[in-house]
């Protein structure tokens, strides 16, 4: 029978059709790699809801001005709802004319909001006599019903007065929090003062419902520790020995010893079965993520250090799951550092003046030494001077400062380190010289105005110097390393004022001043990329808007002219300067922007994102590229201009991007001085965003989308399934190609 090549194509087709070869299904992550710690901090008050018995109201304060008000389902330990009040409450009365409505009420401050029960709708508010109303007593147990004895806790019968049920008392334990006799009963315990136990009757026993631990509140730093697979580190130790090896024969020797040593071994797990071995290559198991999250860096334990002196480790891949807490035992927690490149140790401020060492034993910690700064005074602020190099500029609230050395080994004799700090009233630099701190320059501000806002340039990887135009031509970036931006307000001419800065001489470099009435009452931020920098504010004229400016640095602005590859080079110690050109841009964002960070890869070369936390809760991003500064309006724009890569008209108003909304419908409660961060990850299109404060929220983000790593559905068994069709047909096909070939040559038909 004679294959025609027709005839084997058909077949081709036809299994390419039936196998669908490839299907790369990419599922939506929502809520499976993003996670949230839903906190309410020191439950402070309880008013049982009269309503529903299942239900309580749970006051607490997450700062000194502010109140947190939850609805908490007792039973479940769920949360209800959440709501964060501008004052602290004093009480909450239920209003008179209607029972479904409760107001809550500052004394201080004559403050009061009036709100709807069923769904904590803001009915009513205002400053004065609060509306007639009843005021609801806080929870308080009936102590003849709850009686503890030794270790024991009893609940005795009302009308025998006999112990019905009994529950050992669990180790820490502090008091009764909340105890609910009628149907259904329900107790609550607080132990170690931060955490909540919830028990329900099963039968005769009481049995644990639920738990909640409010101890990882208010975080006001973190740390990262990767976890790694053993065998990376087996492969790693093999490359240590082959780099230590006397020659390259031996190198090569052992590498050939110790494959073939790993392969005999997947031979033998699999009993010596060629088709296990092959089944064992092609299989993928969608369900188990553990060796996928370790191989491209998502496996990671999140470290945070919170302000009542407890750090925590959550787990990244579980959901944020707590692994490991320790109370340091300190008065305020202010920052921490890793003490070593291994990521062994770390090293703790804390307000009072006090440092602890902790090492990380087989990922536990332990606290192996506690000591005293000389200086008196509470701890303002720490600078780490050089990445795990043990040197720390402490700066006390009294304005004085103490260098901290923990390695004597550590000298910098011979060079100079320059720090620049900064507070609401000024910036200041100076430079540490043999062990000594010294003023070299300040820039202060005047009373009518205020620095809001401040950051450093960020440190990437450099991965070209300029931007390729439309005609080929470059424009050269700016990437002098010292620099700074910074925010002014200033309430005598109502204005806000952008300034760049040498951080190594003092010398402004730019300075852009908006006269659109900023609203000093709302938030900025600033941050300062590779080559430009991106802030905020929020405008009351002509119409209340939010504003987002890009200001773009370059060497010059004239396509081709590079100075920093001249003698000309940018070097302020030698007075040697060539002056950096700008562009800027605004754009109009539709919602209230409370902090921004900037998105950050292992290599720098996925597209930058500039996330944003807003003010109603949640977080989204948008590509750096869409705020560019060179854009243009459509009708000016050049036939050179449009071949420019990712070039795009200038659009004044930015809109939300409903799938770069990354915390989706959550309600998250982050505080006024949250944190806004980003990791990187294995792969370079993926980065991992996290927002810290009261709540803590993670997620992962890919600005140019997820170009390097395939959806766990790839179907891998059906791609080399086609890969070797192609080669079968690609033999038979051959030897026909060949004599049509032979006959087109030798003129036969």
């Amino acid at each position: 029978m004679k294959i025609t090549c027709t005839a084997l194509v058909c077949v081709f087709i036809s299994l390419f059709l039936r196998t669908s070869c490839v299907q790369a299904v990419f599922s939506d992550d929502a809520f499976v790699t993003d996670w949230q710690l839903a906190n309410l901090g020191p439950w402070e008050k309880i008013i049982p809801d009269a309503r529903d018995r299942n239900r309580i109201l749970i006051v607490s304060n997450p700062t000194e001005t502010s109140s947190l008000l939850s609805s908490f389902n007792v039973s479940s330990g769920q949360i209800l709802f959440r709501n964060v009040l501008p004052y602290t409450v004093d009480e909450i009365q239920l209003d008179d004319d209607n029972h479904n409505v409760v107001v809550c009420v500052d004394s201080s401050s004559q403050s009061w909001q009036k709100f709807d029960l069923h769904d904590w709708f803001l009915l009513d508010e205002g400053v004065g006599h609060a509306p007639a109303s009843t005021a609801l007593s806080q929870y308080s147990y009936p102590n003849d019903q709850v009686v503890i004895k030794g270790n024991e806790l009893h609940i005795l019968d009302n009308e025998s007065s006999l112990a019905e049920w009994k529950l050992e008392l669990p180790h820490g334990f502090n008091k009764v929090e909340y105890f609910q006799r009628e149907d259904p009963l329900v107790l609550v315990l607080n132990v170690n003062n931060t955490q909540y136990l919830g028990f329900s009757v099963n039968g005769t026993e009481l049995v644990p419902a639920w738990q909640r631990d409010e101890s990882l509140t208010n975080v006001v730093d973190y740390a990262v520790l990767d976890v790694f697979d053993s065998k990376d580190l087996e492969l790693n130790n093999d490359m240590i020995a082959e780099r230590d090896s006397s020659s390259l024969w031996n190198a090569y020797w052992l590498r050939v010893t110790t494959n073939w040593n790993r392969f005999m071994n997947l031979l033998k797990e699999n009993h010596f079965s060629p088709g296990r071995v092959f089944t064992r290559l092609l299989a993928l198991d969608t369900k188990d993520t553990t060796t996928s999250d370790l191989k491209f860096g998502f496996a990671k334990t999140l470290i945070v250090l919170t302000r009542n002196g407890i750090i925590g480790g959550l787990d990244m891949v579980n959901k944020g799951q707590v692994v490991w807490k320790l109370d340091l035992q300190i008065d305020q927690g202010i920052k921490m550092f890793w003490k070593d490149n291994n990521h062994k140790e770390l090293i703790v401020f804390s307000r009072d003046g006090h440092y602890l060492t902790i090492d990380l034993v087989n990922g536990l910690p332990v606290i192996k030494s506690k000591a005293s700064l000389l200086s008196k005074g509470a701890v303002e602020s720490v600078i780490e001077l050089d990445d795990n190099q043990c040197e720390y500029l402490i700066k006390f609230d009294n304005g004085n400062h103490q260098l901290l050395k923990l390695d004597p080994l550590v000298d910098h004799t011979d060079s100079s380190i320059f720090i620049t700090e900064h507070d609401s009233n000024g910036i200041f630099g100076r430079m540490i010289v043999n062990d000594e701190v010294q003023d070299t320059w300040q820039r202060t501000v005047k009373p009518t105005e205020k620095i809001v806002a401040f950051n450093k340039r960020d440190e990437t990887n450099l991965n070209s110097l300029g931007l390729t135009l439309g005609d080929k031509s470059v424009l050269y970036k700016y990437l002098y390393p010292n620099l700074a931006a910074y925010l002014v307000t200033n309430k005598e001419h109502h204005t806000i004022t952008f300034n760049l800065i040498d951080t190594i001489t003092g010398e402004v470099l730019i300075t852009q001043e908006h006269k659109d009435s900023p609203d000093f009452r709302l938030p900025t931020d600033i941050v300062f990329g590779e080559y430009w920098v991106v802030y905020s504010y929020f405008s009351l004229d002509p119409v209340p808007e939010q504003k987002l400016v890009v200001v773009e640095l370059y060497e010059s602005l004239t396509p081709d002219e590079r100075f920093s590859n001249t003698r000309r080079s940018y070097d302020p110690l030698t007075g040697q300067t060539n002056k950096l050109q700008h562009i800027a841009k605004q754009y109009i964002f539709p919602e209230i922007i409370k902090r921004l960070a900037i998105s950050k890869t292992t290599n720098d070369i996925t597209t930058k994102a500039i996330v944003m936390e807003l003010e109603n809760g949640q977080i989204t991003y948008i590509p750096k590229l869409v705020l560019n500064a060179r854009s243009k309006p459509e009708d000016q724009m050049t036939n050179e201009d449009k071949k420019e890569f990712m070039a795009a008209p200038y659009a004044p108003i930015v809109p939300i991007n409903d799938n770069f909304v990354i915390t989706h419908y959550r309600n998250l409660i982050l505080g006024p001085d949250s944190k806004l961060i980003s990791i990187p990850t294995n792969l370079e299109s993926t980065s991992i965003i996290c927002d810290l404060g009261h709540d803590v929220f993670c997620t992962r983000v890919t600005p140019s989308g997820q170009f390097d790593l395939m959806s766990p559905t790839f179907e891998k068994g059906k791609l080399l399934i086609t890969i070797l069709i192609l080669l079968v047909i690609t033999y038979f096909i051959r030897p026909s190609v060949s004599n049509k070939k032979l006959k087109s040559q030798w003129l036969v038909r």
